[in-house]
Parts: structure tokens; C-alpha cells; sequence
């Protein structure tokens, strides 16, 4: 008897801690595809489209503070629209660390921010008698339109523009420019909308039915190549087109004095993305998943990013002036930078093609 039951018990306990470990297994699947999920639920909800929104709703008052400097040209009125422009860059310049989607698809990122633009071409086609109402902004090259056009009227060269010097040509150019600028960041709003492109839909479904992304890796790939893309262009273009050529007028932000904020916040936008937060709303970012399988390079990546952010306060003047007087500093930032870029780009991709397989 004793002999007869040895092989059944054995067997069944064979079977016993087969089925666990199977079901073990099962429930860390599952486990890892909730947590896919909800960080990018998260990402189109908490990060993504409010930040477009907050983009919308800052052009909207750029646009009256632009209506109320024409109405009465008043200097204090200028500092008006230019304070709502720096505004409205903030929300914009984060939102390019994540890249991806209909702002790329749809041509919104080169039709708002095209840099340098080049001051004679837009003071040949001031002294034109080319129309220059709403309708024919956008039959205006890329860089006689958008965020850098508006600040070159409002703020001058050097940034010393004075109320009483824009011209009656310059306000209705002013005016459609503005204009031009909230249609355009209505577009990309209504391009995540349900009620529109609803490319929402097409980002929470990754892996479920999405035409665009067949598989969640493939949008978390979109994500991280898109916060390392970014990287590069600050570092690499950025930042280093003005160094190389010693001319400021070649920096994004040349005539407001904004480059450095600029750049900071793209970087602020990485941060942004890895964490799923967005003006003090936070979500499950890429962090979580990330912490949960590999706690060091988490931990390495969050540093890097706070470093990075960090590095601008060592440049203690205008981007402007930085390429001249302070080129070791810009050097540093770049190289913080640099040192994200192949961490993003290596490691975080790396992590993401291992670990995310649905």
C-alpha cells in the first residue's frame, strides 16, 4: 500500500506546484499588463491632454491681451502680451517631451514654433502690400508665423520694443498672428478630443484595438523616443547651433530672452512624462513600472532628469549672452543633458522592449 501511494503523492505534488507556479505566473502578467494600462490611461488623462488644454487656454488670453494692446498701444499693455506669450510657451515647451502623435502628424509643432526666424524676412513682408489677414497666415512660411513672428513684433530686437514703435501694419499682422496661433492649439486640443480625432482613444487602447499602436511596447517605445529625441534637440541643436555660430539671433527664443526657460521646461517635460504629473495633478507614470522591475534604474533616471532641470540655474544670464560669456557653463548643461539622452535612449528603451511585451 505504502508503495502504491508514493508515486501518486509524488505525482500530485508535481501537478500541486506546477499549477502555482503557472498561476503565479498568470497573476504577475496580469499584474504587469493592469499597470500598463493604467499608466497609459494616465498619460493621455492626467498629462497629456491637459497640458494641451492648459496650451489652449493660455493662447485664448494671449490673443485678448494682443486685442487689448492694439485697442489702446499702451506700454503696459505690451507687457501685457508679452508676459501672456511667455506664458503661453510654458504648457508648449513641455508638451515637447512627448512629442508624438497628431502635433507631429499634423504638421501644429512646425506651424507654432519655427526658430530662428529670420527678422529681414519678416520686415520684407511687413514693408509688402501682401494681405495679411487670419486667412493668409497659413499660406506664410513656417517661420514668418507662430510663437517666434508674434515675438519679434512684441518684443523687439534685444527685447526693447516700445508701444508707441509697432506700426498700424504690424498690429493686423500682430493680430492674425495671434489669432492663427489659438486656432492652431484648438486643432491639437480637438485632435485628442472624443468629440474630435480622438487620438485618446488611440493611445488608452494600445494593445486593444489601436490602429496606431498594435501593442502597448509600441506606444511606451513612441514615449521614450520621443523624451530622448528632445533631449537631443536642446543639447544638440538647441543650445549648440547659437554656441557653434557665436550669434544669438540664432537661439529660439533670441528677441524675449526666454531661451533658457525654454529649455528648462522641454526638460521639465521629460520629467513630466517619466512621472505622469502635470500642474500638481499626478497620476501612474512609467516610474511605477519602471520601480517595480529594476528600483536602481528608476532611481538613476530620476536623478539624471532632476539633475538636468537643475544645471540651467548655473547659467546666471540670458541664453543670449550665455554663448559668449559663460560657454563652460553651457558646456556643462549640455553634457547633463548628454548623460540623460543615452539613458533614455539606451537604457529606458532597453528596459521597455524587455519588460513590456504586450
Amino acid at each position: 500500500m505504502k508503495h502504491k501511494l508514493l508515486p501518486v503523492l509524488i505525482g500530485a505534488s508535481i501537478f500541486a506546484l506546477t499549477s502555482c507556479s503557472k498561476s503565479n505566473k498568470d497573476d504577475v502578467q496580469t499584474n504587469d499588463a493592469a499597470l500598463e494600462v493604467k499608466v497609459i490611461t494616465d498619460f493621455a488623462n492626467v498629462l497629456a491632454n491637459p497640458d494641451y488644454v492648459d496650451l489652449q487656454t493660455k493662447a485664448a488670453i494671449l490673443n485678448t491681451s494682443v486685442a487689448t494692446f492694439v485697442a489702446t498701444p499702451t506700454d503696459a499693455n505690451l507687457l501685457a502680451a508679452q508676459t501672456a506669450w511667455k506664458n503661453t510657451r510654458a504648457p508648449w515647451e513641455a508638451c515637447e517631451g512627448f512629442l508624438f502623435g497628431p502635433v507631429e502628424d499634423n504638421n501644429y509643432d512646425p506651424t507654432m514654433d519655427s526658430w530662428p526666424v529670420d527678422k529681414n524676412e519678416l520686415d520684407a513682408l511687413l514693408a509688402s502690400n501682401n494681405p495679411l489677414g487670419v486667412s493668409d497666415i497659413s499660406s506664410l512660411s513656417e517661420t514668418q508665423k507662430g510663437f517666434h513672428a508674434i515675438e519679434y513684433i512684441i518684443f523687439g530686437l534685444g527685447g526693447t520694443q516700445k508701444a508707441a514703435n509697432i506700426t498700424a501694419r504690424q498690429k493686423t499682422y500682430l493680430t492674425s498672428l495671434t489669432q492663427s496661433l489659438y486656432n492652431t492649439t484648438q486643432q491639437l486640443v480637438n485632435s485628442w478630443a472624443a468629440s474630435g480625432g480622438n487620438y485618446t482613444k488611440q493611445v488608452t487602447t494600445a494593445g486593444s484595438g489601436s490602429t496606431t499602436f498594435a501593442t502597448r511596447q509600441a506606444l511606451f517605445v513612441a514615449l521614450v523616443g520621443s523624451m530622448a529625441d528632445i533631449c537631443d534637440e536642446v543639447s544638440a541643436s538647441k543650445m549648440q547651433t547659437p554656441l557653434l555660430a557665436q550669434d544669438s539671433l540664432q537661439d529660439e527664443s533670441a528677441f524675449s530672452h526666454n531661451s533658457i526657460a525654454d529649455f528648462k521646461n522641454n526638460i521639465t517635460g521629460i520629467y513630466n512624462a517619466y512621472m505622469c504629473t502635470y500642474n500638481g495633478a499626478t497620476g501612474t507614470g512609467l516610474n511605477q513600472i519602471v520601480a517595480a522591475k529594476n528600483a536602481s534604474l528608476d532611481l538613476k533616471l530620476q536623478t539624471q532628469m532632476k539633475a538636468a532641470i537643475a544645471s540651467f540655474s548655473t547659467i546666471t544670464t540670458t541664453y543670449e549672452k550665455a554663448i559668449y560669456t559663460q560657454q563652460s557653463q553651457v558646456k556643462a548643461v549640455q553634457a547633463t543633458i548628454n548623460t540623460l539622452h543615452d539613458s533614455l535612449d539606451g537604457d529606458l528603451k532597453t528596459f521597455v522592449t524587455t519588460n513590456i511585451k504586450d
